[in-house]
């Protein structure tokens, strides 16, 4: 072999082996950026104090810097109860809306999807409180959702059931609901009403509106659900978004739950269409 053929073979080997570091290291890459999700962005005190008005509002939970500027004209309590925080450490507001009652998960949930950053030299977050569980006995010595209904899953047949809460002689609570193997469905309120006042017509500035809202939220949140889970409801601010103390005299999520019984109890309303 000539000096030109070997100086050849020398250098194809050569690139070859750069190309095999390259891909390699850009494969290991790779996999840890998959393992890795990427940190939010620092966020300073000085910067967080900024962003404290209506047009452009920032506040920290547990570490965690949310902008929240777009949510405020939907957020159920007055504007200013909200701006208060705003360019501030939050948490103790979120941990007490009422005194010694945190905000839902359900408005945690929501407060997640703003979140902007990491806030700097921020004190640990308190430790999670554990989850209500339908699975095993329940808080303050409830018991299980299974025995609360009193028959086994799978008892009640396939069909629309209608039930109805009522209580001295007014009809508080009207649903409709669809259960399908074991699970509920199509909840719609047919009847709403407290002291003369019909929730399911008042228009969205009316100030008793949030509670038709949270309403439609106990139902939304019950869609899919299996039937025992109705008593999730004895705790709403764990499915209501922002139950504040305003709307929580007036919410009473007990009512659904004996109106779903109440159509439980009636039977079959109508059997499900082929």
């Amino acid at each position: 072999m000539n000096l030109n053929k070997i100086a050849y073979t020398a250098l194809v080997a050569f690139g070859a082996a750069i190309a095999t570091l390259v891909i390699s290291h850009g494969l290991s890459g790779t996999r840890a950026g998959a393992t890795e999700p990427p940190r939010a962005a620092p966020i300073s005190r000085e910067e967080l104090a900024r962003h404290n008005s209506r047009d452009s509002c920032w506040k920290a939970i547990d570490g965690k810097v949310y902008d929240i500027t777009a949510y405020i004209p939907d957020h159920p309590s007055r504007e200013e109860v909200v701006l208060a925080w705003c360019g501030k450490d939050a948490s103790e507001g979120w941990h007490n809306k009422r005194p010694g009652v945190a905000h839902s998960g359900a408005a945690s949930r929501l407060l997640s999807g703003y979140l902007i950053g990491e806030l700097e030299d921020a004190a640990p977050p308190p430790p999670a409180a554990p989850a209500p569980s339908q699975a095993g006995p329940a808080a303050a010595g409830r018991p299980d959702g299974r025995l609360l209904l009193g028959l086994a899953p799978g008892t009640y047949l396939d069909g629309r059931y209608r039930g109805s809460f009522l209580d001295r002689g007014e009809m508080q609570v009207g649903m409709q609901f669809d259960l399908r193997d074991g699970r509920l469905t199509a909840l719609e309120y047919r009847h709403l009403a407290y002291g003369g006042i019909d929730y399911l017509t008042l228009a969205e500035d009316a100030p008793l509106y949030p509670v038709t809202r949270q309403y439609r939220q106990v139902a939304d949140y019950l869609t899919g659900k299996p039937l025992h889970q109705i008593f999730d409801l004895y705790q709403p601010e764990q499915v209501v978004t922002d139950l504040d103390g305003y709307t929580g005299a007036s919410l009473r999520t007990s009512k659904v739950i004996s109106a779903i019984r109440d159509g439980l109890n009636r039977g079959v309303y109508q059997w499900p269409r082929e």
